[in-house]
């Protein structure tokens, strides 16, 4: 699979941030691990981003010479 990271990343982020989110807004309860854990996947996602961009410039580079 090419985009392990973003899916993985996206799945942390919409599963336990959202439950973060809904938590905090609903009972004001703040939660540490599932805060934690979307940071985790935002971490991930927005990393696999810049990774995935680093490596098609590297590709055109090695392509031009």
């Amino acid at each position: 699979m090419k985009n392990a990271g973003l899916f993985f990343g996206l799945l942390l982020t919409g599963l336990f941030g959202g439950q973060f989110i809904i938590r905090l807004l609903r009972d004001g309860d703040f939660y540490y691990i599932e805060f934690g854990i979307g940071l985790v996947g935002l971490i991930l996602l927005i990393s696999s981003l810049f990774s995935k961009r680093t490596m098609k410039e590297v590709y055109r580079n090695e392509r031009n010479f």
